[in-house]
């Protein structure tokens, strides 16, 4: 029976270091679990008869195999980053908005403020797998760019006539 708690009592704590008490987060732990059970010759501070418990370090726990997914970019950060890099682009310009076409999702606006330029609306359009800015302005932008008039009135930008 003092085995029996020890033992548990083993798991207990090699369940604490390793993942916490939170119910939120769970760890497995695979293979065995050992542990060396060894009386304490020091009077407890309780009258707990449970012995002291050692932890046997052999026993490695190897993370999980599972790959890591790598990061990409969400398409906003991906725009976002198309326009920034734009050399036409004001380089204290801020992305505050991004507007991806419902109609034909290879179509984007954003639009940008600077200190220092004021503020643009940019078209852009994902050729290749990138995105690539394809107008950009105060007024007329996107007109005679080979934008479709549809992505043009879903973005609430217009050419005169």
């Amino acid at each position: 029976m003092t085995r029996t708690v020890g033992v548990f009592a083993a798991v207990l704590g090699l369940t604490m270091v390793l993942g916490g008490c939170k119910a939120d987060r769970q760890q497995a732990v695979s293979g065995p679990v050992s542990a060396d059970v060894t009386p304490s010759s020091a009077p407890a501070a309780t009258a707990s008869p449970t012995p002291f418990v050692v932890v046997s370090p052999t026993q490695a726990v190897a993370p999980s195999p599972t790959p890591v997914a790598t990061a990409t970019p969400s398409p906003v950060a991906a725009i976002a980053d198309a326009v920034k890099r734009d050399p036409a682009i004001a380089r204290d310009a801020a992305v505050e908005k991004v507007i991806i076409s419902s109609i034909d999702p290879t179509w984007a606006y954003a639009g940008t403020s600077a200190p220092s330029a004021g503020g643009a609306q940019v078209v852009l359009h994902q050729t290749g797998g990138a995105w690539k800015v394809v107008s950009l302005g105060s007024s007329e932008v996107g007109c005679g760019d080979g934008v479709p008039a549809a992505v043009m009135a879903e973005f609430g930008l217009e050419c005169p006539s």
